[in-house]
């Protein structure tokens, strides 16, 4: 496959978009595992610590309501306490939460059972509310923990990821233009050589490049421009044009007209001359195509 220009700046922009691509991806994967790792089981912790606040309130409700209340207080407290207990029940996130929540629905049970309740037995259910609000305060604290650890994971990764591919980009960066104008540069200096009268320059053909048949093209100009000097440097005149080459010249012994000889020499001179300022321009365009 030939790498044209098009090829080699889509292969760049996607090495690029690959180093994008990798950077968001790791920091969307680290963000998504702190909101799973957090988001829903510190909600249903902090609901449970809400629900144990309200009954240790509807449970000192039910003890006042029995000392000097009205029954319907006492009724109306111990509604509020079953309340707050069920929606705990349904709220179960820890080991171990489900047993103390049934202990707890037990021991308030045998609380409002007995009209005149031990001391003891009410300081029991107070003490399992505690504890079912110490359990999700720990699992909060332990989730919290666990959050701060992925997070720091979470900084080094991508403070390695980013460090790799600013590396990698800057070295892009400094690399991927003199790939992608390497052949253009080639091929304007070799045609200000050519124009300076060096015809024996040539330029590397490579396989599968762009500019392969070009470089071929300027080796066989360049080629035809040099046969147009003999081995001793003298150059070799044909009057059908500057790009044939001529098939007679003069031979050593022969005798020349002075003036033929001095107006082809002034020929040959002003076709060189009008090539040179030709290839002058071509390179100059390049020069000037390359630097915009």
């Amino acid at each position: 496959m030939a790498r044209t220009i098009k090829a080699r700046l889509t292969l760049g922009l996607s090495f690029l978009f690959v180093i994008i691509l990798l950077l968001s991806g790791v920091g969307a994967y680290f963000l998504y595992q702190l909101s799973r790792s957090s988001a829903a089981t510190l909600q249903d912790n902090y609901r449970s610590v809400a629900y144990a606040r309200a009954m240790s309130d509807a449970l000192s409700d039910v003890r006042e309501a029995r000392r000097a209340g009205p029954a319907a207080e006492v009724v109306r407290a111990e509604a509020a306490f079953r309340r707050s207990l069920r929606a705990e029940q349904g709220n179960i996130t820890e080991p171990g939460e489900q047993e103390l929540a049934d202990s707890l629905a037990a021991s308030f049970g045998q609380y409002v059972a007995q009209a005149a309740a031990p001391a003891g037995l009410y300081q029991q259910v107070r003490g399992q509310v505690g504890r079912v609000a110490t359990l999700n305060l720990r699992a909060i604290e332990q989730q919290s923990l666990r959050t701060r650890r992925i997070a720091n994971r979470t900084i080094g990764t991508l403070g390695l990821l980013a460090t790799l591919g600013i590396l990698a980009t800057v070295s892009f960066i400094f690399s991927f233009p003199d790939y992608l104008t390497r052949p253009v540069e080639e091929l304007t200096a070799g045609i200000r050589r050519v124009a300076e009268g060096h015809y024996d320059q040539r330029l590397p053909v490579r396989a599968h490049d762009e500019f392969a048949p070009v470089a071929q093209a300027f080796n066989d100009m360049a080629r035809r421009l040099e046969g147009y000097e003999t081995a001793d440097g003298t150059p070799r005149i044909d009057s059908s044009g500057p790009l044939d080459l001529v098939t007679s010249h003069l031979r050593p012994g022969s005798a020349p007209d002075a003036a033929d000889d001095l107006a082809r020499r002034r020929h040959l001179a002003t076709q060189l001359q009008r090539q040179a300022r030709q290839l002058q321009r071509t390179a100059d365009e390049l020069a000037t195509g390359q630097a915009g």
